[in-house]
């Protein structure tokens, strides 16, 4: 079978699950009270609050922009009580947040504007994304992304069983998160040092993605060609290592609304209620 047809079939429930996870604890926190609409039921309380939200947005939208840079892009109140713990929250966060953006430009234009422009000329223009100048940008963005979660995760694992300071509590729902995102990256690495060890992947098209060059993974590839150098002279089966990946992936993708690393998608929401309420008491 094909890998686009594997692919979708294994990613279309767990996106559904993965959407049905997100609303289940959406639905949780709509069941809180809101102000002037108390007997609301959660449909209405959602289309109350996107209202306020909106309407606040535009009521001074220059000092969301700030809370969004200062509060929520580079966590100033973090950075004023640990610049480790900064350091390594800002590399996951970022390099989630990043790498998501990048994979979703790069997989929407090679993967369906390439195939689009066979039939619809205009679209010609996509090809700049596969060949061109453009794609060894997105290539080396998405292994630096990944290289900053890699590291975060790295740094946060350290402080929680190394460092260990006193008033840190580890649940099980930490180390679950932690060892999900080491054993991704990690896997993803090692699967591209194999592809670049190991041309004939490439040519056979075992995997969905159109590579670069060879002569430019030294560079934009710079964490898989290191690994590449210990596993030539390896022998795997592609397809194995291909499914000893996505399949974890798309896992740790349903479990994402379960876990705390659902404040990816929250903190942003949290973190400028809670200015809000500051700068309400400021003016009384």
């Amino acid at each position: 079978m094909e890998k686009h047809t594997i692919f979708y079939a294994m990613f279309i429930p767990s996106l559904i699950l993965f959407l049905w996870g997100m609303g289940f604890r959406l639905g949780l926190y709509l069941q809180g009270e809101v102000k002037g609409a108390e007997h609301a039921t959660p449909l209405q309380k959602f289309r109350i609050l996107l209202r306020k939200g909106w309407m606040e947005f535009w009521r001074r939208p220059l000092w969301y922009f700030q809370i969004i840079l200062t509060d929520v892009i580079f966590h100033r109140k973090l950075y004023a009580r640990s610049f480790y713990r900064w350091l390594a929250h800002t590399f996951l966060v970022f390099g989630f947040v990043a790498t998501f953006i990048v994979d979703m430009i790069k997989g929407f234009t090679t993967g369906y504007l390439v195939e689009w422009s066979h039939s619809f000329p205009f679209l010609s223009f996509a090809h700049i994304f596969e060949t061109g100048a453009i794609r060894p940008f997105l290539d080396f963005s998405l292994e630096f992304f990944s290289f900053l979660i890699l590291i975060g995760c790295l740094m946060a694992i350290v402080r929680r069983f190394i460092l260990r300071p006193p008033q840190l509590r580890t649940e099980e729902e930490d180390i679950t998160s932690l060892l999900f995102i080491l054993f991704l990256e990690i896997s993803g690495f090692f699967i591209e040092g194999y592809r670049i060890a190991h041309p004939e992947v490439v040519t056979n098209r075992v995997y969905m993605a159109n590579f670069t060059p060879p002569s430019a993974n030294n560079w934009i590839s710079f964490g898989g060609y290191s690994l590449s150098f210990l596993l030539r002279g390896i022998t795997i089966n592609p397809d194995f290592l291909w499914y000893f990946h996505v399949i974890p992936s798309l896992i740790f993708f349903i479990y994402i609304p379960h876990s705390k690393l659902l404040h990816i998608f929250t903190s942003s929401a949290t973190v400028i209620g809670d200015r809000m309420k500051e700068s309400n008491r400021e003016t009384l």
